[in-house]
């Protein structure tokens, strides 16, 4: 069984907790998903892999990081489509 460990790593994240996770427009107009850390520069992923890695989080049972990622990729899409 896949752990949130590996599933953070897997997608370039570091596996301590997220200061903040929420849409993002990135130089070229494309919305991503940005994970702000306070110790480390923030990082972001495309929509899509933020959705496969959300799925992913809620099978493991990690459903409340699961949700926030979920709720920054309902942001983007409304976003997106203003």
């Amino acid at each position: 069984m896949l752990t949130r460990s590996a599933l953070l790593f897997e997608n370039g994240l570091p596996d301590i907790p997220a200061l903040l996770v929420e849409a993002h427009r990135n130089p070229g107009g494309i919305w991503r998903i940005k994970f702000s850390y306070e110790a480390s520069e923030p990082l972001s992923m495309s929509a899509v892999q933020a959705s496969a890695m959300a799925a992913a989080l809620h099978e493991i049972g990690e459903a409340e990081l699961a949700g926030e990622i979920d709720d920054a990729l309902k942001a983007a899409a409304r976003y997106s489509s203003m």
